[in-house]
């Protein structure tokens, strides 16, 4: 079993590694293009980064363990969230000069919408399932959802930040050259990603751990870690709100992710498939996401210039939320 675990490691040395890189990618693209900020992170960058999720769910759907492919989805959206938290503590310095645009606010109150929705439905405990495409009634509401998101975050204004003045060595190379690579380490993602699937799947046979426990810890974290590598990355530039969108736009993508995986699962739905894991994830993923919109929407304008206490306190908050998630999880789910 040692060499599932060396397998299961060197797959998170190339997931941090390949990270690391696009975060220096992106941050060289919005520097040098007209593209904006919110677009980069919440929709370029997240769709990216958040490859790992739509690899790994679309693997475990088809493998047919629609319980690991739900805990993966909450599971990463929970760890998501608590980047901004981690984010808030570390960088609370140079996070209280800088700004969040709109789009990114909207994609707030959308991934709060949705987590509402899948929890209203599992707690009412129903099923919906249309009939001979067998797809849960959740799968067209969330891509419905997730298009008006896009689509709203069109006319929003983006923030005009002032970048910090470190060195990228990305911004000597050429846009050709940013796009291939970003392109090249898009690949090698996903790549990583089926294999990490594999993985996880065995280790949660040798330990006996449920299924939606697994996804959660052994995929849900791990697909993640493209998410905050990357958002390290732009806050060594300044770029906070790319690294902001990037985490935000994730979770909204994970969303679209389920309702493919959803769509992909023929033998019937991967929603509603574990109760307990549904109800614990939703419940904490609508706190910290509450939490942060109600500090965001608070300070004038989307400036985030407050007392660096403010910071640490909302941002300690977000990190206690994700351990009572992991203690309940390892009691419950």
């Amino acid at each position: 079993m040692w060499w599932v675990w060396l397998l299961y490691a060197l797959t998170l040395v190339v997931v941090i590694f390949v990270s690391n890189k696009i975060g220096g990618i992106v941050d060289a693209l919005d520097r040098k293009t007209k593209l904006s900020g919110a677009f980069l992170g919440a929709v370029l960058l997240a769709g990216v980064t958040s490859l790992p999720e739509l690899v790994t769910s679309l693997t475990a759907a088809i493998m047919g363990e629609p319980d690991m492919t739900q805990g993966n989805i909450l599971g990463s959206n929970v760890f998501d969230i608590t980047i901004i938290g981690l984010l808030l503590v570390i960088y609370f310095k140079r996070i209280k000069t800088r700004s969040v645009s709109r789009a990114n606010i909207i994609f707030d109150f959308f991934v709060f919408a949705i987590t509402a929705l899948i929890l209203v439905l599992a707690i009412c405990n129903v099923q919906v399932v249309i009939p001979y495409i067998n797809i849960n009634i959740l799968t067209p509401l969330i891509i419905v959802l997730y298009v008006v998101a896009l689509l709203a975050t069109r006319k929003a204004e983006d923030v005009d930040e002032s970048k910090d003045e470190s060195v990228n060595k990305y911004e000597e190379k050429s846009k050709k050259y940013l796009a291939w690579s970003f392109v090249g380490y898009s690949v090698v993602l996903v790549g990583v990603s089926v294999a990490m699937t594999f993985l996880a799947e065995s280790l949660a046979e040798t330990y006996g751990l449920g299924k939606g426990l697994a996804g959660a810890l052994f995929l849900g974290v791990p697909t993640s870690l493209p998410e905050i590598i990357s958002s390290f990355a732009l806050l060594r530039f300044g770029n906070f709100n790319a690294a902001y969108g990037n985490i935000i736009g994730s979770c909204l993508f994970n969303y679209a992710v389920l309702a493919i995986a959803d769509i992909a699962y023929t033998s019937g739905t991967v929603f509603l498939t574990n109760l307990q894991t549904i109800v614990l994830s939703a419940c904490l993923l609508m706190a910290t996401v509450l939490m942060i919109i109600l500090g965001l929407v608070k300070r004038g304008n989307n400036k985030l210039k407050t007392t660096n206490s403010f910071h640490i306190v909302i941002g300690a908050l977000i990190l206690a939320t994700y351990i009572v998630f992991l203690v309940l999880s390892a009691l419950y789910c």
